[in-house]
């Protein structure tokens, strides 16, 4: 999995969204393939509005990145996520263009927490990746997680668009050899065009309608996406490491944690800190509630929290 974002750190100041920027914004967190005849009727705007809008967005740095969100289980993928302590608060630009030289890095993630750094690592050796980093940054400590499963649910941001309902299931199908071929091209552009994926797959677009339908159905693609800058739409964004004991009990917080408004990404990881969830809240009290309920219902043995200030993706 990929994260194709511009460079982000958190900021007091607030972009000035209206109703129908909103509106958008949500829909392509949703849907970011949504076609733009549907992204204007569900507004109420002209289809050339919608274009100008994403543009005046993008330009803003509202909109950051699209994101393809895939079953990792379904492509055989392995990631790791890697939390490291170090002496750095936020780091600079430079730091943070070294990192994503390494090849098998797909994104970093600093955060307000004893493990203030979080890399997103793709491949089967971590550990090589490891000591690149070293050379970069000075690493006081760290801790390697595989993850072994995933769930994404389109963040609710605004509430001029109702929340999408996300269902709990383990994905067990696989993808093909075609399958892939398209995956890998809508890596780099989750919103190219089938004449665009025909271009670099000499794929039938039949064909590729035909299995981009089949792989959103058996979930093999959780979802097509689009990540806001969270600081300019006013959120903010937290990390929660949850140790669970238990595999009836770690179902049971899965399930939950799936259908909260604020959930976005769900990792569950071969590790004692065995799910780790991204949540957007208004405030961080917001983490709080949430917490205070998840531990009224369900058995947890402890939990980190900790607050995203800066991420860059490739």
């Amino acid at each position: 999995m990929r994260f194709s974002i511009k460079e982000s750190v958190a900021r007091k100041n607030l972009a000035k969204l209206s109703v129908k920027d909103k509106k958008l914004i949500q829909l392509l967190i949703q849907d970011s393939r949504m076609p733009i005849t549907q992204l204007a009727k569900k507004i109420g705007i002209s289809k050339s509005a919608v274009v100008q809008k994403i543009d005046s967005l993008e330009k803003k740095g509202v909109l950051v990145g699209f994101v393809l969100y895939t079953n990792l289980n379904s492509f055989d993928e392995d990631m790791y996520i890697l939390d490291i302590s170090t002496h750095l608060g936020v780091a600079t630009e430079k730091v943070n263009e070294e990192l994503l030289k390494i090849n098998g890095i797909g994104g970093v993630f600093w955060y307000n927490s004893v493990y203030n750094l979080v890399i997103a690592i793709n491949g089967k050796e971590p550990e090589e990746i490891i000591d690149k980093i070293e050379e970069i940054i000075e690493i006081k400590k760290f801790r390697l997680r595989k993850v072994r499963d995933n769930w994404f649910h389109p963040a609710h941001l605004f509430k001029e668009i109702k929340d999408k309902d996300i269902d709990f299931k383990r994905i067990k199908s696989k993808a093909d050899e075609t399958d892939r071929k398209i995956i890998d091209h809508l890596y780099n552009n989750p919103i190219a065009t089938f004449a665009e994926i025909y271009e670099k797959t000499k794929l039938a677009p039949q064909t590729i309608k035909k299995h981009l339908e089949k792989m959103e159905k058996n979930g093999a693609i959780l979802r097509f996406s689009i990540l806001p800058n969270p600081w300019l739409c006013g959120k903010e964004v937290a990390g929660v490491s949850f140790m669970i004991k238990g595999k009836k009990e770690t179902e049971k917080v899965l399930k939950h944690l799936i259908q909260i408004p604020q959930t976005n990404n769900i990792w569950e990881c071969d590790s004692e800190w065995n799910i780790n969830v991204v949540f957007w809240v208004d405030e961080q009290i917001e983490v709080n509630k949430i917490l205070n309920e998840v531990y009224k219902n369900f058995k947890i043995l402890d939990t980190e929290i900790s607050v995203l200030v800066g991420m860059i993706g490739k």
